[in-house]
């Protein structure tokens, strides 16, 4: 696999946002979030209960799990550290009403836009020092913008005070419009550790004097929210002494077991309110904003990002329906040399279609092939035809829709989840006129793509695309698929590609093209990957083996399908400070349940954290659990985004890697999120020549690596390499 790229998707994009755009968005949200604490001071008896008034100006942030009014009340409550004081009596709630109430409340909103004309109200990388002296209307509106920001993966700070603008600066609104447009499902389980600890980071980026209190509130209300809400929302204009000894009671009851409707209560009480807030707009005439997407840079990048991780999990469904045998023997090198997810089938089949093709069309020579079973797909390899699938598919659907832009292109292949047959057909209903063949377009996105030989693939999988294309909405069946393949083989002989028959001129031998050294690199990778798999195997076998005692059932390893070999156990505050050995590393793999009512069994996918020494399981144990595809984006680690790899982690446990979070929150990292964004684009979006194309070299194909990478010392290489994952 080769090739020269001349540019990143998304590095033609305009920034989007000027200092004065920026400054103009803040300006409004904070209009927005004064308005919510005006609302909140006529609802709270500020007068008669006065230390509501420090905890409101201290801690009482608008964002949390309800609407910005009732977090507001909500946090300002929980603050207190023993329930407030009530007032004696009726005659004194009369006394406090009237002229001083209004004043009282005056006051109040005065220190609320105290700093109204403080230039340091735009910058949104305030020092801690600096955000405690602000008010607490612009600390509100950090923690929306931080919770935002570690909930979602590849999320500028930009983009989430664009969502904020769109939603009126309601924090769930805003979630809900993110998740639309990053086709995610629309529950909320703000119990998650992904989400709690988004909420504890979005309270101490708003400075708030005891994150931990407005997080057990948010809980604790949160799985009480039926009732909360029917308290809060009641429509009565003051709330009376009873209902704050009701939210006083239930903010120091723990939080209640989650059912599974309360987990997208949010989310439609969001959607509830998102309309009113248009609708009342349509009243006063006020021209709602189109909710356009901006081909920004750091939107086009997001989407890319995100699209690669579906990607990843299509390509983990693909490995988990093929069989271990034909995997471990010959597929772990055809899929990453050729198995691209476009073609005329779903994107899954694909990958399966061109992995059997390639390892028929271009098989790899004996002397080169692995003289034993590879347990593990490396896994920058296996993230090299991801992303080069990814440019395959955008340049497909622009050759064929000239009209579209590359952020129109990643939008369509999101709602698709990269189903190019699914994604054309949404472009023409949309109005985009077809400019060229499906031939044609195919034969862009396998140059684009880096494809080993688009003729060939042309001239088999191209022009036989209808034998497949009815396949398309049946059960995939690997045999099936081998069969059709195989049938297709006298049309399809490599010896029709004229670009494959100039390869074999040129390498009609070993000798031709490799020089000393990289004739003794190559077995020496070889060797190298086959001890440094067992390592792996050997931690794989061990958790599994206990997880199987755990659960009464007996795994078999499928494969390895991730490793990130740089998980610490200390803090990564100092992380590019030091040289020090990782004690950790977190693991993918497939394995599938062993026994003969399990007969038919589809592998399942396995996190792991593990050891990276051999000798202290006791000091350090293994962690295992089951896990979905389709938590590839959902739950959050600093250890594997900084190194731009894509571990699917539980979603609902905890791990190492998890809380680094709450460092860069309280601003002792050095590392801000636009700087974990850029680090994984750095390494996701990677098309390059790498040091596993020596363990999968094929002179056939290969010749240009071996050109453009001349070894001079191949024992100083492999010393140099690490652990091969």
């Amino acid at each position: 696999m080769h090739g020269e790229r001349a540019r990143c998707i998304g590095d033609d994009c305009p920034y989007g946002v000027t200092d004065e755009s920026e400054e103009e968005d803040i300006r409004v949200l904070l209009e927005h979030i004064r308005g919510f604490y005006k609302v909140a001071l006529d609802r709270l008896p500020v007068e008669s209960i006065p230390s509501l008034a420090p905890s409101l100006l201290k801690a009482g942030m608008c964002f949390g799990v309800l609407d910005p009014v009732s977090n507001i009340i909500a946090n300002t409550i929980a603050y207190y550290s023993a329930p407030p004081k009530m007032p004696r009596g009726p005659e004194e709630e009369e006394k406090n009403d009237g002229d001083d109430d209004d004043e009282t409340r005056c006051s109040i909103l005065c220190k609320i836009k105290a700093d109204a004309h403080d230039r340091r109200i735009y910058n949104m990388f305030l020092s801690p020092k600096e955000m405690n002296g602000m008010t607490i209307a612009r600390r509100s509106l950090q923690g929306l913008v931080s919770f935002l920001t570690f909930h979602f993966r590849y999320f500028s700070y930009t983009e989430a005070i664009r969502y904020l603008r769109l939603a009126g600066a309601d924090l769930l609104i805003a979630m809900r419009l993110i998740k639309l447009d990053h086709c995610k499902s629309l529950d909320f389980n703000f119990t998650s550790p992904t989400a709690r600890i988004a909420l504890f980071c979005a309270a101490m980026s708003a400075a708030h004097p005891r994150p931990a209190v407005l997080l057990r509130a948010a809980m604790s209300l949160g799985s009480r929210m039926v009732m909360v809400n029917n308290l809060l929302l009641s429509g009565d204009r003051y709330l009376t002494p009873k209902s704050i000894k009701h939210l006083t009671k239930w903010l120091g009851q723990d939080a209640k077991s989650l059912k599974e409707k309360l987990k997208w209560l949010p989310m439609s009480l969001a959607e509830s309110r998102h309309q009113d807030r248009q609708e009342k707009k349509r009243k006063r005439d006020v021209p709602t904003p189109v909710h356009k997407q901006v081909g920004t840079f750091a939107y086009t990048q997001s989407l890319k990002l995100l699209l690669l991780v579906k990607i990843h999990a299509l390509y983990l469904e693909a490995l988990a329906l093929m069989p271990r045998d034909a995997l471990l023997k010959r597929h772990h090198c055809n899929l990453i040399k050729g198995g691209y997810c476009y073609g005329p089938m779903d994107p899954v089949s694909n990958i399966i279609l061109n992995t059997i093709w390639y390892g028929a069309t271009f098989p790899m020579p004996q002397q080169f092939d692995f003289n034993f079973d590879a347990n593990m797909i490396c896994t920058r390899s296996l993230d090299r035809v991801e992303c080069c699938s990814l440019y395959g598919l955008v340049a497909f659907l622009r050759t064929r829709f000239p009209t579209l832009t590359e952020t129109d292109s990643l939008l369509y292949l999101l709602k698709s989840n990269a189903d190019i047959g699914k994604s054309v057909e949404q472009i023409e209903q949309d109005g985009h006129a077809l400019s060229v063949s499906y031939l044609d377009g195919l034969k862009v996105a396998a140059v684009h793509s880096w494809h080993p030989d688009p003729d060939a693939l042309l001239s088999s999988v191209g022009v036989h695309s209808t034998d497949f294309s009815f396949m398309r909405d049946s059960t995939i069946r690997y045999s099936r698929l081998e069969r059709l393949v195989s049938s297709l083989l006298p049309k399809s002989s490599p010896a029709n590609s004229e670009e494959y028959a100039q390869q074999l001129s040129k390498a009609s031998s070993s000798s031709v093209i490799l020089n000393e050294n990289q004739k003794m690199l190559i077995p020496a990778a070889k060797e190298k990957f086959k001890a440094d798999q067992g390592f792996f195997v050997k931690k794989v076998n061990a958790v599994l083996k206990k997880f199987s005692q755990q659960k009464g059932v007996d795994y078999e390893l499928h494969i390895i399908c991730g490793v990130n070999i740089e998980v610490t156990e200390r803090s990564s505050v100092d992380l590019f400070k030091r040289n020090f050995k990782y004690e950790y590393f977190h693991i993918n793999f497939l394995a599938t349940a062993k026994g003969s009512n399990n007969a038919s069994a589809s592998p399942e996918l396995f996190f792991a954290e593990c050891s990276n020494s051999d000798n202290d399981e006791e000091k350090r144990p293994s962690l295992c659990f089951p896990v979905k595809c389709s938590w590839v984006d959902d739950a959050r680690c600093f250890c594997c985004e900084m190194n731009g790899i894509k571990i699917v982690h539980p979603y609902l446990e905890k791990y190492h890697g998890l809380y680094d979070f709450k460092k860069i929150a309280s601003r002792e990292h050095g590392v801000l999120n636009d700087h974990i964004i850029s680090a994984y684009d750095l390494h996701a979006d990677r098309m390059c020549t790498i040091q596993d194309d020596w363990i999968y070299f094929n002179p056939e194909m290969d010749a240009l690596i071996a050109e453009k990478n001349p070894i001079e010392d191949w024992a100083r290489k492999i010393r140099e390499w690490g652990r091969v994952f």
